[in-house]
């Protein structure tokens, strides 16, 4: 099966999100509600069907989005359990102030990234740190970066991201 480029973003109560080629991205304006992360996890069982290989991924973070609380956790869990045998990257990037970006990587460490996967999951400090992560695990069909960045915008300004977030 062929990747598919699905370069239409999707928005759902405070989320959106975009693929193209093996690229999955999406944007958190709100918080990680149990019906949010299923979203999510329902597009990305949709973008695994229609690629036969591998993904790369980043989430942005906006601070205005709180973590999954401890019922949520569960959830999470299970979406990167569906996703971590096929994902080359998966990257997690805080938008917002040094107290955000620290509630962001403590919240990974304390349970949502899995024991033994730290080359696989990375904690951006920028969107532009993120494009690199996802460059430096390219495949064939990952979309050069100056066409990941126009789709980033394209996802960042769906949730109405500051300026101050979109890649330079």
């Amino acid at each position: 099966m062929a990747p598919s480029d699905d370069s239409d973003v999707e928005v759902f109560d405070g989320i959106a999100q975009i693929s193209v080629g093996d690229v999955f991205l999406v944007a958190w304006r709100s918080g990680a509600t149990a019906a949010r992360i299923d979203w999510v996890h329902e597009r990305v069982r949709r973008h695994l069907a229609r690629n036969a290989d591998d993904m790369v991924s980043a989430q942005f973070l906006l601070s205005s989005a709180t973590p999954p609380g401890l019922g949520e956790v569960g959830s999470v869990r299970a979406g990167l359990r569906t996703v971590l045998p096929r994902a080359r990257r998966l990257v997690v990037v805080p938008l917002g102030d040094a107290a955000w970006v620290s509630v962001v990587r403590g919240v990974m460490r304390a349970g949502l990234a899995l024991p033994g996967q730290s080359e696989l999951i990375k904690v951006a400090p920028s969107a532009a740190a993120a494009m690199k992560l996802l460059g430096d695990a390219r495949s064939p069909v990952t979309p050069p970066s100056e066409a990941l960045q126009l789709h980033l915008r394209a996802l960042l300004g769906a949730v109405d991201a500051p300026s101050s977030a979109l890649p330079s």
